[in-house]
């Protein structure tokens, strides 16, 4: 009886470790499919900075719109925006003017005065943007995915 209780103790230890063993096989797994999900990510951020920035330097996207979209997908990968002062100068310019319906909604005298300020804004930061972005494009090319 004593070793009927042993052996059960014995056994019941057995399917608890391999259970165990399971779960952490199963939590690495997971581990490793979240770093890849993140790498894959971070990967397509800074393709898709890399993309704006140089459609700002050759003039097929304007400033305004690629300033808000550079400090948006700047912000996950933890990079500063506030490293290109011309960029961040026209972005708080920019950044509480309305944009699609909230734009066509307004009245026409009402969006050319938004559109004044802009192009004036863009006008003014044009040349530090046109410095700034190959530091910007240097930066992001050599951020290093952990």
């Amino acid at each position: 009886m004593l070793w009927g209780l042993l052996g059960l103790g014995v056994i019941i230890v057995a399917v608890m470790l391999a259970y165990a063993i399971y779960l952490l096989l199963k939590l690495k797994k997971q581990k490793l499919a979240f770093r890849k999900a993140r790498e894959l990510r971070a990967e397509r951020l800074k393709e898709s900075i890399l993309i704006i920035a140089k459609a700002m330097q050759s003039g097929d996207c304007n400033f305004s719109e690629g300033v808000i979209r550079i400090k948006m997908l700047l912000q996950p990968l933890g990079l500063d925006f506030t490293r290109y002062p011309a960029m961040q100068n026209l972005y708080e310019v920019v950044m509480d003017m309305p944009t699609h319906e909230a734009r066509k909604a307004l009245k026409r005298n009402e969006r050319m005065r938004l559109d004044l300020i802009r192009e004036k804004a863009e006008g003014d930061y044009q040349d530090n943007i046109h410095q700034e972005l190959p530091l910007l494009i240097k930066e992001v090319d050599a951020y290093a995915i952990n």
